[in-house]
C-alpha cells in the first residue's frame, strides 16, 4: 500500500498544470474538454495528472512546434 500512497501523492493537479505550464486553470480543463491536453487520471470527480505525463505531453508539443516551423 505504500507505493499506492506514494503515488497518489506525486500526482499534480490542474493548478500545478496551470502553474508548471504558465497558463490559467481555466486554459487546463478547456484543453482536456476538447482532448487538446496531456493525459489524466480521475479520481472520483477529481483530475489528477502524473509528473511524467505532464513532461511527455510538453516534450511533444515542443517537437510539433519545430517541425511546423519547416
Amino acid at each position: 500500500m505504500g507505493s499506492v500512497h506514494s503515488t497518489i501523492e506525486e500526482l499534480l493537479d490542474e493548478k500545478d498544470v496551470a502553474r508548471i505550464t504558465k497558463r490559467s486553470v481555466a486554459s487546463v480543463r478547456r484543453d482536456r474538454l476538447l482532448n487538446r491536453n496531456c493525459p489524466f487520471v480521475r479520481i472520483g470527480h477529481s483530475v489528477r495528472y502524473r509528473p511524467s505525463d505532464v513532461e511527455a505531453w510538453l516534450r511533444s508539443l515542443a517537437k510539433g512546434e519545430n517541425q511546423d516551423r519547416r
